[in-house]
């Protein structure tokens, strides 16, 4: 029995358009005419340009479905979803592929999960979960009125698209072993299973990629530590800059001001969530809960500040690397060295004795 669209709330805000590019490029590989497409939506071509195009949600919801019964009716060998995964790339976010092509290990380059829902589409997000010898991301829906049968287009496109990306970091190691869907099987469940090459289970509780824990720490040979800090930095800030459009109480205020309270006193920065969050007046959870709504988190603009003060006080050779280390609220020279050394590539010695050209 063939899928049909469901129906979309009356609420109907716009949402960025960033990978326009994707879906022209997908199309045209199904041998789908998007742009009849795009004028039947009243989607204006004229002004379609990635980096300031935005469409409403419904709009998206019908162009999905669209493209996936129109890929369906030519019964060729491509399914629109699959397609538009595997194509993916992040032409218009480009510090989005340094972050992840630079990572030192799958863990890090997980982080850019928190910050593609609000550059890319509101309406998702992504959560990391590890359970003894397993983990798993999975994807959930920020709607009231999400279900598996309104989103399965897109969750088959996605996890496409992550796993392209681990295939790219990984090379031949393969990381996915098993994947769940929410939605029951449809008439391309066979053509989907071929493509992921593993056991899809359908219709289960969560839509999620499963995999070995261990494979978040294995080292990547694509590490670059400076450019992959330089691209969380530039990340951080547009996603800050950017806010939630589903929250109206996050602020990228928020921000800019616990990066001044850690820059005013750097021992807060040892002191772990509960301190910040006395600080600032607010619950931790309350705080956790809103830094997440801006694609930030704690432990990030910890770093990011950790880092800055670091390059800066490492300059003054009044100032020890045990002075140092103790100011950032580290427990000890250690553990500092070896943080420093993720962030920079180099340990505090090596960069005091040969700091970069400005």
């Amino acid at each position: 029995m063939p899928h049909t669209p469901p129906a979309v709330e009356d609420l109907d805000p716009q949402i960025p358009f960033v990978t326009v590019t994707n879906w022209v490029r997908a199309a045209r590989l199904c041998g789908i005419d998007i742009e009849r497409l795009f004028r039947d939506e009243h989607i204006d071509t004229v002004e379609l340009h990635p980096e300031t195009a935005v469409v409403k949600r419904s709009t998206m919801q019908r162009l999905m479905w669209r493209c996936v019964e129109a890929s369906r009716a030519l019964e060729g060998p491509r399914h629109f979803p699959l397609v538009l995964g595997d194509t993916f790339a992040f032409e218009y976010l480009s510090d989005v592929e340094t972050y992840i092509t630079t990572s030192a290990t799958l863990r890090d380059a997980a982080r850019a999960l928190e910050w593609i829902p609000p550059l890319v589409n509101p309406y998702i997000g992504f959560a990391l979960a590890e359970h003894g010898p397993d983990a798993r991301i999975s994807l959930r829906y920020r709607l009231a009125d999400a279900s598996p049968e309104e989103g399965w287009p897109f969750a088959e496109a996605i996890f496409a698209s992550v796993i392209k990306f681990s295939r790219l970091l990984l090379g031949d190691e393969a990381l996915i072993g098993r994947i769940t869907f929410r939605h029951a099987p449809h008439a391309q469940a066979a053509q989907v299973e071929r493509h992921f090459g593993v056991p899809v289970e359908w219709g289960a509780e969560l839509d999620a990629l499963w995999f070995q824990r261990h494979l978040l720490d294995m080292p990547l040979r694509g590490a670059f530590p400076t450019l992959h800090a330089q691209a969380a930095e530039r990340l951080a800030r547009k996603v800050a800059e950017r806010g939630d459009p589903l929250t109206p109480t996050a602020s990228p205020a928020l921000v800019s001001r616990i990066e001044q309270v850690f820059a005013d006193k750097p021992r807060l920065m040892g002191l772990g969530l509960d301190a910040l969050a006395q600080e600032l007046g607010l619950h931790a959870r309350t705080l956790q809960r809103r830094l997440k709504e801006l694609g930030d988190s704690h432990s990030a603009i910890q770093s990011r500040v950790r880092y800055r003060l670091a390059r800066e006080w490492l300059q003054n050779t009044a100032l020890s690397v045990e002075d140092i280390s103790d100011r950032l609220g580290f427990s000890d020279r250690r553990s500092f060295t070896q943080a420093f050394a993720r962030w920079s590539g180099v340990t505090p010695s090596q960069y005091r004795h040969h700091p970069p050209s400005p």
